[in-house]
Parts: C-alpha cells; sequence; structure tokens
C-alpha cells in the first residue's frame, strides 16, 4: 500500500479531481481523504494498492491538473523511482519483484504497453547474450532449443510447437497487478532477434488474472 499526500486543496472540487484522476489512470484507489495540516491547509490523502510508484512522473502529472496541486510526500514500502529497463535486464532471471514494481509505475491505460515494451527489449538482449551464437534456428525448433530454456530460467514451461504454457507464472501473482505482458513482449523480442523467426508473432492465449488456470500463449508462424 501506498499513500500520497498531495497539498493545494482548500478550492472546492480538490478531491473529486485528484480521485477521478486516479481513476482514469487506472491506479488501484483503496482509499481517499481531505485532511488539515498544522497550519489549517486543505490537504489530499489518497491510498492506493500498489508496492511501487514512480514519484517524479507522478508529480508531474498531478501539477498538470493544477499548479496548486503539489506532492507533500509519498508513504509505503520503495515508493521512489521505478526500475530502469537496463536495471531489469541486469537482474535476469531474478526479475519478477522488479517487473511488477515497473507495471506498477503505470496507469492502466499504458500499463500493458509498456510492459510489452520493455519484454521485447529484455527479450532480444537475452537472445543476443545468450542464444545467438551457433547457426540459427527455424520454427519450432528454435521454440524448443532455445526460447523454452531462457524461459525455464523464470518458472515451469510446458510448450507445443505453437503453444507455451507458463504454469504458475511470476508475473500474474494473485493480488497483485498482472504483469503478463511483459512475458508477451519478451517471447515476441527474442523471437524477432532470430534471423529466421524474427516474423512469428506472439499472442496471449489464457491468463490466470482472467481466471484461466495457466497463462497460456500462442505462436503464429510460417514453415
Amino acid at each position: 500500500m501506498v499513500t500520497i499526500t498531495i497539498s493545494g486543496a482548500d478550492k472546492s472540487g480538490a478531491l473529486s479531481r485528484i480521485t477521478a484522476f486516479f481513476v482514469r489512470k487506472g491506479y488501484p484507489l483503496k482509499g481517499q481523504q481531505i485532511v488539515e495540516s498544522p497550519s489549517g491547509a486543505k490537504l489530499v490523502k489518497i491510498s492506493l494498492d500498489i508496492t511501487h510508484l514512480d514519484k517524479v512522473k507522478l508529480a508531474a502529472e498531478i501539477k498538470s491538473l493544477s499548479p496548486d496541486f503539489e506532492i507533500v510526500s509519498v508513504e509505503g514500502s520503495q515508493s521512489g523511482s521505478a526500475p530502469s529497463i537496463k536495471e531489469i535486464a541486469a537482474q535476469f532471471p531474478d526479475i519478477s519483484p522488479l517487473v511488477q514494481a515497473y507495471g506498477e509505475s503505470f496507469g492502466a491505460d499504458t500499463r500493458d504497453t509498456e510492459l510489452t515494451e520493455a519484454g521485447k527489449k529484455i527479450g532480444a538482449f537475452q537472445y543476443e547474450k545468450e542464444w545467438s551464437f551457433g547457426s540459427p534456428l527455424k520454427m519450432p525448433v528454435a521454440l524448443r532449443r532455445t526460447l523454452v530454456p531462457a524461459l525455464e530460467a523464470l518458472g515451469k514451461v510446458d510448450a507445443t510447437d505453437t503453444e507455451l504454457t507458463l504454469l504458475d507464472s511470476p508475473f500474474c501473482g494473485t493480488g497483485k497487478i498482472p504483469c503478463c505482458e511483459f512475458l508477451t513482449g519478451f517471447m515476441q523480442g527474442f523471437l524477432e532477434a532470430g534471423p529466421l523467426t524474427h516474423d512469428t508473432r506472439v499472442q496471449k492465449a489464457e491468463c490466470r488474472a482472467k481466471g484461466d488456470s495457466s497463462c497460456t500463449y500462442r505462436f503464429d508462424y510460417e514453415l
């Protein structure tokens, strides 16, 4: 849980404007209230069900609502700047908490897109670093000999020639914001980096966050 205190709420309607902003951006809002500072000024307190927040980015967005609004404090675990893509790549495969924090720093309207793009960059990086040596492989051989081993560092994987399932995806934990699109991007970027697999397309077919038993991804390619 992160609690944000915002000043400049003396004008009527400040609470509703700020609350509407967080809802519109897709942040998991858990509570909001008006409180008074020791000097008598009105402050807005917003509680979000997340563990990480990009304070700099949020401060700029809040300021754009009104010059009067300013973030006074952010209380809660790991409040600060979200990890960079470079930092996530450097920690592979122990990246689940970092990906979660990265995803939580975005609102719902942009989260999936940002996670996908981050995944693409890290997937391509991992291919070039660990799997680009030797003769290039075509699908589905490349799926089994390169992508599956790369993903097994993240969790248990089942795969056929056209589907891949993570039985317990670390990016789709219960009670957390789903970050599965990072994995979609990772696989897409990994395969696009391969000379003979760059035309493969990856799509998420099932997701535990939507009530399915596992997270499953499908591959579309031509032999």
